[in-house]
């Protein structure tokens, strides 16, 4: 059966947002940053968990960024980043309902 443009678009940015989390230390940063909650942390503090070069982590933030994973906020010289849940929620709701609901022993595991 083929795909409506609609569905073929779906699948086309989930995949976006899957790639943008395809990396061990933007993994690393999008956790720390979901143990932060809302009010986030400061680029230092990431910098101080994650480690590596100053530039790297500025790529892996924009990468974030750029797909809507993350937001970011400036307070005086600090920027503060925190996860953007919405998004976060949207990709967890297509793997689990969308992908995961063909699965007869994971929709088993749903129930519970």
């Amino acid at each position: 059966m083929k795909m409506t443009q609609e569905a073929e678009s779906r699948i086309h940015y989930f995949a976006d947002l899957l790639k943008a989390l395809s990396s061990p230390s933007r993994l690393k940063i999008l956790r720390l940053l979901i143990q932060y909650g809302e009010p986030g942390c400061c680029v230092s503090d990431i910098q101080r968990e994650v480690g590596g070069a100053n530039s790297t982590l500025s790529h892996h933030l924009a990468k974030l960024s750029r797909y809507g994973l993350t937001t970011s906020r400036k307070e005086a010289q600090w920027i503060f980043y925190s996860v953007h849940f919405p998004v976060l929620q949207e990709l967890m709701n297509f793997l689990w309902k969308d992908c995961c609901s063909r699965n007869s022993q994971l929709v088993k595991f749903r129930k519970r």
